[in-house]
């Protein structure tokens, strides 16, 4: 009595939703949230005047690297993520003495993501150069800690191969 009041149970409820049992029912697609464009945080990055500006700064060689918040460890630039990282132009000196390999750059982010200082710490000299400018045309979302944009530091590395 009780598996003949359950099965009863069972198609009433069926009946009562729509579905027949046995019967494949074609399922309506989930409506999807509202896609989203990049998933980065837009960070007003100044003129483009004054991006220019801070460009050429960066690559002046000689300058002291600024302070990074005190809690940084390793290459926290890397936690950012990479908005803009333009390649570097070969240089003609390289390219005439055949010269290639790995370039490593140690650079400083402000708090709105541009490069603000960039030192090469690897690779041959005739690429240091160009692999500096590259660098500090780049662009990242922030580093933030506790909700707050920091300035942080990371390296980059540009990849020379003659063709």
């Amino acid at each position: 009595m009780k598996t003949i009041a359950f099965a009863l149970t069972f198609v009433l409820l069926a009946l009562s939703s729509g579905e027949v049992p046995g019967k494949a029912q074609r399922r309506r697609p989930r409506p999807r949230p509202p896609a989203q464009v990049s998933g980065i945080e837009v960070i007003d990055a100044g003129s483009p005047e004054e991006r220019a500006r801070i460009a050429e700064e960066c690559a002046v060689p000689g300058r002291p690297k600024p302070a990074v918040e005190a809690g940084m460890k390793g290459n926290a630039l890397l936690c950012g993520k990479a908005i803009s990282k333009p390649q570097p132009a070969y240089p003609a000196a390289a390219k005439a003495e055949r010269v290639s390999g790995l370039v490593t750059v140690d650079v400083v982010q402000d708090e709105k993501g541009r490069v603000i200082w960039a030192e090469a710490a690897d690779g041959h000299e005739l690429l240091r150069e160009a692999a500096v400018k590259a660098a500090c045309r780049s662009r990242f979302s922030p580093v933030k800690i506790s909700g707050r944009a920091v300035k942080a530091g990371g390296a980059l590395s540009y990849n020379f191969v003659m063709q």
